[in-house]
């Protein structure tokens, strides 16, 4: 199962630890307890441990905010046996929320494109999104004209 974890913002991994990245291919507007709703994009991250396991973690960037919210599966590590389901509780855990997601391919990919891609995912390498402007607030005045507008135009 997909917990969430706000100890983690980040999965610092070499490149050549990381099993397959799945992204989302649209940015839907999700509503996470806590936070405002706004779009977000969404990862997928097998990772290969250094004691040979394996760990899988979902990643939600907020789009408005620049947060990254991570969900991890429990038990953290698991053997190579379980990955496959694993991922796939993954994927639909995200295609539940709306996301449309694209396997990368990541081990097929030459290291420069697996590099590019990993700056591209936030939980492999953080960014920090430009808060949106806030929606210009019309004064009362404004209002009314704009709706005495509205309406001589019938």
């Amino acid at each position: 199962m997909f917990r969430p974890d706000p100890t983690i913002s980040q999965v610092s991994v070499p490149r050549e630890a990381i099993v397959a990245v799945i992204e989302s291919i649209n940015q839907p507007q999700l509503s996470i307890p806590g936070k405002p709703a706004q779009g977000a994009q969404a990862h997928l991250c097998g990772v290969r441990n250094a004691d040979g396991s394996f760990s899988v973690y979902v990643s939600l960037f907020l789009l408005q905010s620049g947060e990254v919210v991570v969900y991890a599966f429990e038990p953290r590590q698991f053997p190579i046996e379980r990955y496959r389901e694993i991922e796939a509780e993954g994927l639909h855990f995200l295609e539940s929320m709306g996301f449309m997601l694209d396997n990368l391919r990541f081990r097929n990919l030459s290291v420069e494109q697996q590099e590019q891609a990993m700056e591209r995912v936030p939980l492999l390498s953080p960014r920090k999104a430009a808060p949106a402007p806030p929606a210009p607030k019309a004064s009362d005045g404004a209002r009314q004209a704009a709706a005495a507008r509205l309406l001589a135009s019938f």
